[in-house]
């Protein structure tokens, strides 16, 4: 019986771990939280009103559904460009995580947000405030 309890609980901690990646994309987003997280890391590079300005980085209205390097006004990488990415929840959540690890080559100077709640946050938020 312990044999058995402890292949179960291997099993089940491999399964966890595998699919923690996708979680992030999967967890319930709080958009306030999210607004916060976007104003302290993001707003200084990034407008979201249609229009809005492109400064240090692109305009992010419209963003999802949007192939990556194609946000007029703004001269994205070369990278960015020949990703092939176009941006939903998951390449969104994949990119903020750690954006020179997936398109190196990127313009974009930020470490990367690494807790899967702030990830969801953040996209939850973007997902309104970009329409």
């Amino acid at each position: 019986m312990k044999l058995w309890a402890g292949a179960a609980a291997t099993v089940t901690t491999i399964l966890v771990a595998t699919q923690a990646p996708t979680q992030a994309v999967a967890q319930a987003g709080d958009a306030a939280r999210g607004q916060r997280l976007f104003n302290q890391q993001c707003r200084a590079c990034h407008t979201l009103e249609q229009g809005g300005a492109a400064t240090a980085g692109p305009n992010l209205h419209g963003l999802f559904g949007r192939k990556a390097g194609s946000a007029g006004g703004y001269d994205s990488s070369d990278a960015m460009k020949g990703s092939g990415i176009v941006w939903d929840e998951a390449t969104l959540t994949d990119y903020l995580r750690d954006p020179k690890g997936k398109v190196p080559g990127t313009k974009m100077v930020y470490g990367g947000m690494k807790q899967a709640a702030q990830l969801a946050d953040v996209t939850a938020y973007l997902k309104q405030a970009t329409q």
